[in-house]
């Protein structure tokens, strides 16, 4: 191989042997520059290639460890969030046991209440004496309660919390079986109540009057006008004039008037068959139509029709039929009131 200089070109010369044909190449004098520049710039472009390279793989690796860091940093504090959860979620599973045992509580003393209002609107003897139902104390603290407690700090375990859940939910299930239940009795009972507290205001077991002092009772008699055998159909009580007169139940007024013997009366149905009548009075105080409660103000004594002094003439019906009012006088308007 050999290089021929000259002015212009550069003659490229391969010589492979003897025998053999000399190879020749003739390039141009400024190829001398221009090849190691390309060279030059070809190695420059591979190295610039490479440290691109490089500096954008260190940047990746950068970005992907921060964002690396940053889960990790927030995974960590989901972890820390959960855990504090879970122990807040016992903490409040341990109360919502505790408050479901004190709602035993309460709720043995409603049942207590309870049979006690079922005494009330039944009330049941043995043997002539009344039955007495005995408290139960409870065993259990509640809420409010000073207690001395103690012990040793033992973290609790996932079986401990198992079986809390466990016995709390069936608790739970059973309580809201008693609640129902409980629902259904005081629902009866309230019933009951009232149906008795309604009983009681319609019937008659008032005196109509404050007098106690009975001229003449229920039966035969010898008639003051005629002195001949004659049935009395209720009660003359005696008074004075203007002395008030009391409806013995509650009730409406169905009838108010003047008649020739009965004078001046008043009639009051209660319900289921009662009536009360109120007659010989000098004035009436309430009108036909009138509801009335039980030992309101309905009249005067008088002596009005056929009478033969001031006095209260006083009559229940049953179904129509006059019946002795003895059994209904039981009470006066203070001793209802108390």
């Amino acid at each position: 191989m050999k290089f021929i200089w000259g002015k212009k070109e550069l003659t490229f010369m391969i010589i492979p042997g003897a025998n053999r044909r000399t190879v020749r190449f003739k390039l141009p004098h400024s190829s001398l520059y221009i090849v190691p520049s390309v060279i030059l710039l070809v190695l420059i472009g591979f190295f610039l290639t490479i440290y691109i390279m490089n500096t954008q793989s260190h940047q990746t690796q950068n970005s992907m460890q921060q964002a690396f860091d940053g889960q990790e940093r927030q995974l960590v504090d989901q972890i820390t969030h959960k855990t504090s959860e879970i122990e807040q979620l016992q903490i409040d599973l341990i109360d919502l046991a505790q408050q479901a045992d004190e709602f035993k509580v309460k709720l043995e003393e409603i049942k207590k209440i309870d049979h006690v209002i079922e005494l009330m609107s039944q009330p049941e003897t043995v043997n002539g004496t009344s039955k007495k139902v005995a408290s139960t104390p409870s065993s259990k603290p509640v809420n409010g309660t000073n207690v001395d407690i103690g012990g040793t700090d033992v973290p609790i375990t996932t079986d401990d919390v198992s079986t809390l859940v466990s016995s709390t939910k069936q608790g739970l299930f059973s309580l809201v079986g008693d609640i129902n239940e409980l629902l259904v009795n005081l629902n009866e009972s309230e019933a009951k109540i009232k149906e008795a507290e309604h009983l009681r205001s319609i019937t008659p077991t008032l005196w109509p009057i404050a007098s106690h002092s009975i001229t003449s009772g229920f039966g035969i008699r010898i008639d003051p006008f005629t002195f001949r055998p004659s049935m009395h159909t209720g009660y003359d009580i005696d008074g004075e004039y203007n002395d008030p007169v009391y409806v013995t139940a509650a009730g409406k007024v169905i009838a108010v008037g003047f008649d020739g013997e009965l004078g001046n009366y008043i009639i009051v149905d209660h319900g289921r068959g009662i009536e009360t009548e109120y007659m010989h009075l000098n004035k009436i105080l309430v009108k036909r139509g009138e509801s009335v409660t039980k030992g309101q103000h309905i009249g005067l004594v008088g002596s009005t029709g056929r009478s033969t002094g001031s006095h209260l003439h006083y009559e229940v019906h049953k179904n129509g039929i006059q019946i002795d009012p003895k059994p209904y006088l039981i009470s006066d308007r203070k001793d209802e009131r108390k």
